[in-house]
């Protein structure tokens, strides 16, 4: 949408750019490193329709940076740094490195602007202090303040401010390798990273080999903010420390959502509350691609790193009570989850959810029924819970709620009212939890 260089036009299945100049024959799309890039998966695939309309695939769901677990927005800045070594060894220069220019097909990254190369003409790389802001301080203030970098693009869409990471991290920034990205009286971290650079251009092997260098120094910073593995808080231990279930119950309830997945033979499915990706998995298994979505970022992250290169899973982390809307100009640019998932999934899977929606965040059951009324276009399998359930009496005691409010008949007559039909339910062994599966009628 913000191309200098050509007029965005976004068709169902693809991307078209319509070039305000003709691509002149030595242009980098014309190039043997666009088709190598192409073909290894790390470019959109794109035809030149003629010498001012380029055609890309459109990826059939795309997450955003501010959705992406830290480990994502890793993968995203090993993806633009391989990519910028690679084309200034091909005499190309990426003249932008920001987190939003990479999407995932699944979980492996994809570069997807297209204009953002030129002739290598200089030794400053322009694009180091953008790679910093959307890259490397968002993933040092997670690293050492525990700052998700989903969060910073909430607050920020273009990455941190240098000064708002050295207010972070305080006095102690000296002590580590990203000082210079945030030097007092620099408009650009690239200043400080390239502080002997010259105006005018180089000759290519002066230019190459202070590239190298400058490379080399990214690579050791972005190595060290490489994400920490998980340390035990939040839900990506729930499927190994869930006591309300005994193996009985978790037994049946996954021959149950994978005999119904089978059944109903999905394209695409959501999985809300995904958490680890359990039920994910089996979605995978029954042929479908699967957007898992929960609030906790380690379990997504966890669910990101145990299956990478799959084209077929979207992780992305997202409170469902409260989704943010679309970004940039006029809220439209980047379409908020809400938009992305509407009529979208022929089943949504809402299993072990439904009590920490209507209760620990308090939305009401009629309104966690429109949601996925919303967002199916056909099926529904829905874990309802008794009033006697351990885990719903215990968020009732800590909410002052009465159990009885939020039994299994109240959770079936606010889907029924949603619109949903019940075709199967099933009570689970051993547990006060039912398994159901609807349909919109």
């Amino acid at each position: 949408m913000r191309d200098p260089d050509a007029a965005i036009e976004f068709a169902p299945a693809h991307v078209l750019r319509h070039t305000r100049e003709p691509l002149p024959a030595d242009h980098f799309l014309r190039s043997a490193l666009a088709a190598r890039w192409v073909g290894d998966g790390r470019l959109v695939p794109f035809e030149l329709r003629d010498d001012r309309t380029v055609v890309a695939e459109r990826l059939p769901f795309v997450t955003h940076p501010y959705e992406w677990s830290d480990a994502q927005l890793f993968e995203a800045a090993r993806l633009t740094l391989q990519l910028q070594q690679e084309a200034v060894a091909g005499g190309y220069d990426l003249k932008d490195a920001s987190a939003w220019n990479i999407v995932f097909a699944g979980t492996r990254p994809v570069f997807c602007d297209l204009m953002s190369f030129e002739p290598l003409a200089d030794r400053r790389w322009w694009a180091a202090g953008q790679f910093a802001r959307h890259f490397l301080l968002p993933l040092v203030l997670a690293h050492r303040r525990g700052l998700p970098s989903g969060a910073t693009f909430k607050a920020w869409r273009d990455g941190v401010p240098p000064e708002v990471a050295r207010d972070l991290l305080g006095p102690t920034r000296f002590l580590t390798r990203y000082w210079p990205l945030m030097a007092e009286g620099r408009s650009e971290p690239a200043v400080a990273l390239d502080a002997v650079a010259r105006d005018g251009q180089r000759p290519a092997e002066r230019i190459a080999a202070f590239r190298n260098r400058l490379h080399a120094t990214l690579e050791w910073m972005l190595q060290g903010a490489r994400p920490r593995p998980p340390a035990g808080a939040g839900w990506q231990n729930y499927e190994a420390d869930r006591t309300h279930y005994g193996d009985a119950s978790l037994d049946a309830k996954r021959q149950l959502v994978a005999q119904w997945l089978r059944q109903t033979a999905p394209s695409w499915v959501a999985d809300l509350g995904c958490n680890t990706g359990e039920f994910s998995r089996l979605a995978l298994a029954a042929g479908a691609q699967v957007v898992a979505i929960d609030a906790d970022h380690d379990s997504i992250q966890r669910l990101f790193l145990a299956t990478p290169d799959d084209a077929r899973l979207h992780p992305l982390v997202a409170p469902l009570d409260d989704l943010t809307g679309g970004r940039g100009w006029a809220g439209e640019e980047h379409p908020g989850l809400a938009q992305r998932a509407e009529g979208r999934f022929d089943v949504v899977l809402m299993l072990a959810l439904i009590h920490h929606l209507a209760i620990a965040a308090a939305v009401p059951l009629p309104q966690v029924a429109a949601l996925a009324a919303r967002w199916s276009r056909r099926w529904l399998i829905v874990e309802f819970i008794g009033e006697e359930d351990p885990q719903l009496r215990l968020l009732c005691g800590q909410r002052r709620r009465e159990p009885a409010d939020f039994g299994i008949e109240a959770q079936r007559q606010a889907f029924v009212q949603a619109g949903f039909v019940v075709e199967h339910e099933q009570a689970l062994p051993a547990c006060e939890r039912t398994l159901v599966l609807l349909s919109l009628a």
